[in-house]
């Protein structure tokens, strides 16, 4: 499944019963005996497939009659690979679990205490916004635990509704996600809110003529009440709304719970977590010295810099070439450890967007009952309490101690055979555009000795410096996609260097062939190599690798005239569409200068390079989200786009 496919599903989930798809697939509920541990009390409306007794472990976590409440996250429908590592599309889909485990004290039971637990299943990633429904319907639970409360909160999530909520692509999620303008895309929120009012309005009024004319306004419809239209201030309400987020409710046992949809996340991001938590905790035991990292075996797919290492580097080469890693917890709520985990997912997918298939290997909470099926998936994401595994280096291949802040690589963990050269399966996964690229970037570099080997090093650096300066969580995990991104285009330069390089091959690609010999060999590469194909095949743009072209514009100060005049001119032969307009916005977010480095082309000396631009900007102007793009840029730019505009006519 390509990440587009990724995001369909989570639409599809969202269209309700219309599509015969739902909110919320499953309700369970567990609780412990004292005679007979944890056993699964009820799943409604129906089984879920899985066996009960793992279910009920992992809704009671260890440690969970210590604390009065606690949060566990898990995953149904994982899909082992086969005998090749191998991964089988099709098949139920991934089902994310959030579940709510609480303990009260009660001197009339034995052991003075009883623990529910009560989980929501449901195929949308922001499983977070079932938190306040689930402590509701808990409470409700303790009161009266029959099947009829269960029905009642599965009839409450299923209604919410979010047929109004406007399903974006890819390339649009990504402008709306970093978007300085908070009303990025409003027309199309606006457009599908006049349309709920027209619906409500003459549901109200019995007006079945507005209903089926669907050219009907809230307008017409408060003129024919004799009535003071409110459209038009509920309009201007609405510009002031956050179209990153999607306002809906729940209506449960009563109270009405509002809902904030998140819009913009990522194929790879699950639920409320922070990447921020996950990098401050690990980056106090850095590398800089002998032994300050985490090294331990010096594995080359692992300690890229030897013993100088940082510990998060050693953590996302892990992630990257499918290492065993396990998040240990000892003492802390299962929630806390079930958020690591669901960071790192979204650290080695690239802010959770590069690359996927790293969530279902991932086991956000874990116990020794489940170990069988933890170790019958290659470079599984576990987070466990138990202290146990600590003790068993031979279950894992790098243990993240959350209560130490330190990463440790087991002794046990077997050096790669020698690195051979990529099959010609990859060689012939790439296209010549690609390949054109990689050898550009290698040859503008190649002068610069000692850049690569520092280059970890000023990504760490570069992270934990917008930390204390306080970037958000989006900031942050943008920084962490651009680093992915570039790892991932060394790929082709490997198999081109590979074929065709001399001994003193690029200084950039030896510094990282072995973590790519890794990465080569993981799941994560195939999917990569499937989704590079189907993105190519949906692209809108054909002919040109847009973002690398934008790349060129930003970070290449050097570049010809006659490169720079290629670029602009072949942008301008073949931005055309709206849809095309949007592909290019999608590689020029606002937040990391918007258009940027496309304005620099109206003061460039060659009149071609200058009307290219002009003819480009008209397009974009002409486009919703490129509207907003344009009034947001910086006001000598708007001057120079007028004025050339105006020359040119």
């Amino acid at each position: 499944m390509t990440a587009d496919s990724d995001r369909d599903a989570d639409s599809a989930a969202a269209g309700g019963d219309s599509m015969q798809q739902r909110n919320v697939e499953y309700i369970l509920v567990a609780e412990f005996d004292i005679d007979r541990g944890a056993i699964l009390r009820h799943q409604y409306p129906r089984a879920t497939g899985a066996d009960d007794s793992h279910l009920a472990e992992l809704m009671l976590p260890d440690g969970a009659h210590a604390r009065e409440s606690d949060w566990t996250v898990f995953f149904l429908n994982q899909k082992a690979p086969d005998a090749d590592g191998r991964v089988a599309d099709g098949g139920a889909p991934l089902l994310y679990v959030l579940n709510l485990v609480r303990t009260k004290h009660d001197k009339e039971v034995r052991r003075g205490a009883v623990v529910k637990a009560m989980a929501v299943c449901t195929r949308h990633r922001f499983i977070h916004i079932y938190q306040a429904m689930l402590m509701l319907a808990l409470e409700n639970y303790y009161r009266a635990p029959t099947e009829q409360t269960l029905a009642e909160l599965y009839a409450a999530a299923n209604s919410m509704d979010l047929s109004r909520m406007p399903q974006l692509s890819r390339h649009e999620t990504t402008i709306l996600r970093f978007a300085d303008d908070q009303n990025m895309f409003e027309e199309r929120f606006a457009a599908l809110e006049d349309e709920r009012r027209v619906v409500d309005a003459a549901t109200r009024d019995g007006d079945c003529d507005a209903m089926a004319g669907g050219d009907a306004t809230a307008d017409d419809a408060a003129a024919r009440r004799g009535t003071v239209s409110e459209a038009g201030r509920v309009r201007g309400a609405a510009r002031n709304k956050d179209r990153r987020f999607f306002d809906t409710e729940i209506v449960y046992s009563g109270v009405k719970l509002p809902i904030r949809v998140p819009m913009t996340v990522y194929p790879e991001e699950i639920g409320d977590f922070s990447l921020i938590q996950l990098l401050t905790t690990f980056a106090g035991a850095g590398g800089g010295a002998p032994g300050g990292g985490a090294g331990l075996g010096g594995h080359p797919h692992l300690e890229s810099s030897g013993p100088y290492t940082h510990p998060i580097v050693v953590l996302m080469n892990a992630l990257l070439t499918q290492k065993r890693v396990i998040f240990l917890g000892h003492g802390r709520p299962a929630g806390e450890v079930a958020n690591y985990v669901l960071a790192a997912v979204a650290l080695g997918s690239g802010g959770g967007g590069v690359l996927r298939g790293f969530a279902n290997r991932a086991f956000p909470y874990t116990n020794l009952t489940n170990l069988d099926t933890l170790l019958a998936f290659p470079g599984y994401i576990a987070g466990v309490t138990n202290p146990a595994f600590e003790e068993h280096p031979e279950w894992w291949d790098v243990l993240c101690n959350i209560n130490t802040g330190r990463i440790a690589v087991s002794p046990a963990l077997a050096a790669p055979p020698a690195a051979r050269a990529p099959a010609d399966a990859l060689r012939r996964s790439l296209d010549s555009v690609a390949l054109a690229r990689s050898r550009s970037l290698s040859a503008r570099d190649a002068a610069k000795p000692d850049r690569w080997n520092n280059r970890d090093a000023e990504f760490v650096q570069d992270l934990l410096l917008a930390i204390d300066r306080h970037y958000g969580e989006v900031a942050i995990r943008a920084k962490v996609e651009a680093y992915v991104r570039r790892f991932v285009a060394l790929v082709p330069q490997l198999a081109h260097v590979h074929a065709n390089a001399p001994a003193d091959a690029d200084r950039e690609l030896a510094f990282y062939q072995a973590r790519i010999d890794g990465f080569v060999a993981s799941h994560a590469f195939h999917n990569a190599v499937a989704d590079r194909r189907a993105q190519h095949a949906a692209s809108c743009v054909h002919g040109i690798d847009v973002a690398h072209m934008v790349y060129a514009l930003r970070t290449a100060a050097n570049l010809d005239v006659n490169d720079v005049e290629a670029i602009f001119k072949r942008l301008d032969e073949q931005v055309v569409s709206d849809e095309q307009v949007t592909e290019l916005l999608a590689a020029l977010p606002q937040s990391q200068g918007g258009l940027q480095p496309l304005a620099y082309g109206f003061y460039h000396p060659s009149p071609a390079i200058r009307l290219h631009t002009v003819r480009l900007f008209e397009r974009i102007e002409r486009n919703m989200a490129g509207a907003r793009y344009v009034r947001s840029t910086n006001f000598f730019h708007q001057c120079a786009f007028s004025n050339l505009r105006h020359a040119f006519c």
